[in-house]
């Protein structure tokens, strides 16, 4: 159970960590930035994307949470408030997610298929920009429709950390489960198996083409 001395703790640990994190995220943007070829490249594109939204992540959200974490109570306690935190929240947490899938899912590509997906400027913007942007694009309608104008009424609990969450959640188990599977459960499910899948691409190409040099030799 949450006590006022476990929050202060929380709220010392995570305060403390906050400033060096925003160091780190904006240092490893700028590096991307300023250098041409790191900027151009298309290997640094999702990390880039995903390095801003952790840096939202932390410069907003967890600024929401450390407030209440300070004094127990969310401030200011309104359903306006409560509802762009519940939306920032969710948004940040779900594009992260996706993000990193994507992210193991365009390294295959660029790895094995880059000369054939990425040769021409339509192909790379069917194969690289499009599928962030659709990213973007359907998680803000999702959680914009959902978080704000999903037909149910909230019931915010302003003494619990993010207001106890959105009520589409309650009011639609299917829909609540859809959101907790498809936005969040699955997309760290098929990360695992992507980059698992990768090494293993990587380590049987290696075997095959240092047995293909021994045969060649033999023959």
């Amino acid at each position: 159970m949450e006590t006022a001395e476990t929050r202060l703790v929380k709220f010392g640990i995570f305060m403390t960590l906050q400033p060096p994190s925003i160091i780190c995220y904006l240092a490893s943007i700028h590096y991307i930035l300023s250098h041409r070829n790191t900027r151009q490249a298309l290997h640094n594109h999702g990390p880039l994307v995903l390095l801003f939204v952790g840096l939202l992540t932390v410069i907003f959200d967890l600024s929401m949470i450390l407030d209440f974490l300070r004094t127990g109570v969310v401030t200011p306690s309104n359903e306006a408030y409560c509802s762009m935190w519940i939306f920032l929240d969710m948004l940040l947490y779900a594009l992260t997610c996706a993000l990193m899938l994507w992210i193991s899912i365009e390294r295959h590509i660029l790895i094995f298929h880059n000369q054939q997906l990425f040769d021409t400027k339509r192909k790379r913007f069917f194969v690289h920009y499009f599928p962030i942007a659709f990213i973007f694009g359907y998680l803000i309608v999702f959680y914009a429709y959902n978080v704000f104008f999903y037909p149910c009424k909230n019931q915010y609990d302003y003494q619990v950390v993010i207001c106890s969450g959105a009520c589409f959640a309650f009011a639609n188990p299917i829909l609540g489960l859809y959101d907790q599977f498809a936005n969040s459960v699955v997309p760290y499910l098929l990360i695992t198996i992507v980059n698992v899948g990768l090494w293993l691409r990587i380590v049987w190409q290696k075997h095959y083409r240092m047995r293909r040099a021994v045969d060649w030799r033999q023959h």
